[in-house]
């Protein structure tokens, strides 16, 4: 590889140093493959070969086993090529490079720079000069940068009389489909927030009314828009308008029970069910910071155990499966950790560390697609929501919402949609849970592959339904076990 005279100066092992850096980097692209469902994917910002700065930096996607086995990298485009812009992210802004799994469980999303590595002051530059950018990434690796936001997180640099610069920074991007955006950040005025912003499209809508600007990570669960915020009384997981707004003027509220001031600083955060919540707080562990647990009692939200690693965490994530709940964070000392969550003082695992001169950002499990699709077939205003995905050795669970009587669940083996009394049943129903809420877990059964089976809702006594026999019917589901 060198010559007989080749001296090993300083200088010259940098170099190689580096070399091999980058050869590591560039082997893991080259092996690029579809992503694998179960497996780990987080952000990474740097490639290694310089300490990290406020200038644009190249992000990569890193595919990690739970065992911590790196699998392959994906580099995100560093320049123009067609209606694909650049993307990076700044090295040092800790708060950018969140991850988001789109609810159809096809696209990874993240937010950046529409700047090469290495140029400057790309936070304090307005987006009308330095754009914000989506990056949308499909499990096949295909990378799309064509939407960007040339109104929203503008940052203002420090030009006389002004002796300090705003950062601007876009933080996350979430989406149902991949055919439009909720985005979270930071920025000068009005431009910060929560946005709206279709794909493929330059400019976005601003969502909120007035505070919070400070907006961290922006997810959805149980098609309901959510986001943390590290702004004045919005310190924790708000509420984001009701369902999915796409219009000005929406409202942003904690949910009940959780701190909205003095204190957290709470970024990330999954949703393992609708009564369990967990949260990253990136404050040291004696702060309280780590992944808080919470669960839903009654309609509010109590705190149970925190889950701690060496320092605090900025991105979590998790997987239930055949009883179990895994909990993957990201921790501020550059650690992916996990946790099997057993109740409190359940230990971290680290399952891999940032390279040097790298950091570790956003983090999400590739899970399965869902295979669960809404059939349209209510009377009256009784309503269901069903999440999972119907994958073996995971749990799906119904919501029954403003039932006026006694509510049901129904479960059954063939589809009918056979009209009743201004109603459609759905299916058979062989299977009826009392409640409003109920959990269908799946066993861990690869016979049970393929198998169909359907969900309603029933109201009994329900007055906006059939009139006689009094009940209401919810819209249905129809599922696909895999």
């Amino acid at each position: 590889m060198f010559g007989p005279n080749f001296r090993a100066t300083p200088n010259r092992v940098s170099m190689i140093r580096q070399l091999l850096v980058l050869s590591a980097f560039t082997a893991a692209a080259l092996a690029q493959q579809p992503l694998t469902f179960g497996n780990l994917v987080v952000v990474r910002v740097g490639d290694g070969t310089a300490p990290l700065t406020n200038a644009a930096t190249a992000t990569f996607l890193d595919e990690y086993t739970p065992a911590g086995t790196l699998v392959q990298t994906i580099a995100l485009p560093t320049a123009a090529n067609g209606l694909n812009q650049p993307f990076s992210n700044s090295g040092t802004a800790t708060s950018e490079g969140f991850l988001n799994l789109s609810q159809n469980g096809i696209y990874l999303t993240l937010t950046g720079y529409a700047s090469a590595p290495g140029t400057a002051a790309i936070a304090s530059s307005p987006a009308s000069v330095v754009a914000r950018v989506i990056a949308r990434v499909d499990l096949g690796g295909g990378i799309d940068t064509s939407t960007t936001i040339t109104d929203g997180y503008n940052g203002v640099p420090a030009v006389p009389p002004l002796t300090t610069t705003t950062s601007g920074n876009p933080r996350s991007a979430v989406t149902l489909d991949g055919t439009a955006y909720w985005t979270s950040g930071t920025g000068a005025s009005a431009t910060a927030g929560v946005r709206y912003v279709q794909h493929g499209a330059n400019t976005s809508l601003g969502l909120n009314a007035g505070a919070p600007s400070n907006v961290r990570v922006a997810g959805i669960y149980n098609g309901q828009l959510y986001a943390t915020s590290a702004s004045t009384v919005y310190q924790s997981v708000c509420a984001v308008g009701t369902g999915l707004p796409t219009t000005i003027g929406q409202s942003v509220s904690v949910l009940p029970g959780l701190p909205a001031a003095s204190g957290p600083s709470a970024y990330d955060f999954w949703f393992a069910d609708p009564q369990t919540l967990y949260i990253a707080d990136d404050r040291a562990p004696l702060s309280n910071g780590g992944v808080q647990k919470y669960s839903n009692v009654n309609g509010t939200w109590a705190l149970q155990y925190i889950l701690q690693s060496t320092t605090g965490c900025r991105a979590v994530t998790g997987r239930r499966a055949n009883g179990t709940t895994t909990i993957f964070a990201t921790a501020s000392n550059g650690q992916l950790v996990s946790f099997v969550d057993n109740g409190a003082g359940s230990p971290a695992t680290v399952v891999a560390t940032a390279p040097t001169n790298t950091a570790f950002r956003g983090l999400r499990v590739i899970r399965k697609p869902s295979t669960l699709t809404r059939l349209p077939a209510a009377c009256g205003t009784t309503g269901i929501q069903a999440v999972g995905n119907a994958e073996v050795g995971t749990d799906v669970i119904t919501t029954i919402a403003g039932a006026q009587g006694i509510p049901f669940v129904s479960y059954g083996l063939t589809f009918f949609n056979l009209p009743f009394c201004g109603c459609f049943l759905v299916h058979d129903f062989i299977v009826l849970a009392a409640g409003s809420q109920s959990t269908l877990s799946i066993p861990n059964n690869p016979a049970l592959f393929g198998f169909a089976l359907y969900i309603q809702g029933v109201d009994l006594g329900g007055v906006t339904g059939c009139q006689d026999p009094l009940f209401a019917l919810t819209d249905g589901y129809a599922l696909t076990i895999q």
